[in-house]
């Protein structure tokens, strides 16, 4: 059975436990600032989504668009309902959403030195068993570096970087 999916509202009643969900679950370099995210999805290029089984919120998304690519920026699942299929229900929902189009994100690259490579193999799984594979394309920041993995072979990473560019507020060319 499909999730409930809202886009993200003030008057939502979750509103409060979306928000502290978001800043729970993402590194504050990962973070971007809330009223940003709020601000962006005016534009229609980004939708700020609230995942819902039944009437109990389970999760969130952040998705950024750019002519059939879709970035999937944040995607978090609530605490109270981890480890029970809802990450890999969102993303059939999201896949389901945005058909045809290609579905992207970004995961930590396994590095065997770092602390959490656990985890970061353990993502690279689950992300591979929800039907995404590794791209060559690396983002390498001060605090780790990024692999992008995406639902197609291939990705037009122009568009990739127009996204970024349209995102971070500059312009592309």
């Amino acid at each position: 059975m499909p999730l409930t999916v809202k886009l993200l509202n003030p008057s939502l009643p979750e509103y409060r436990q979306v928000k502290a969900l978001y800043y729970r679950a993402f590194p504050k370099y990962e973070q971007e600032a809330w009223s940003r995210l709020l601000f962006k999805r005016l534009f229609r290029r980004a939708d700020f989504l609230v995942f819902y089984d039944h009437d109990h919120f389970v999760g969130l998304s952040y998705v950024i668009h750019h002519y059939g690519i879709h970035y999937v920026l944040y995607l978090a699942v609530n605490d109270q309902v981890r480890s029970r299929g809802y990450g890999s229900r969102i993303l059939d929902q999201l896949k389901r959403q945005y058909a045809p189009d290609t579905l992207i994100l970004d995961i930590e690259q396994p590095d065997a030195a770092a602390v959490n490579n656990h985890q970061r193999l353990r993502r690279l799984r689950f992300y591979r068993k929800n039907g995404f594979t590794l791209t060559e394309r690396l983002t390498r920041t001060p605090e780790v570096t990024y692999q992008l993995l995406a639902t197609r072979q291939r990705v037009d990473h122009t568009k990739v970087d127009e996204m970024f560019a349209w995102f971070n507020g500059r312009t592309f060319g």
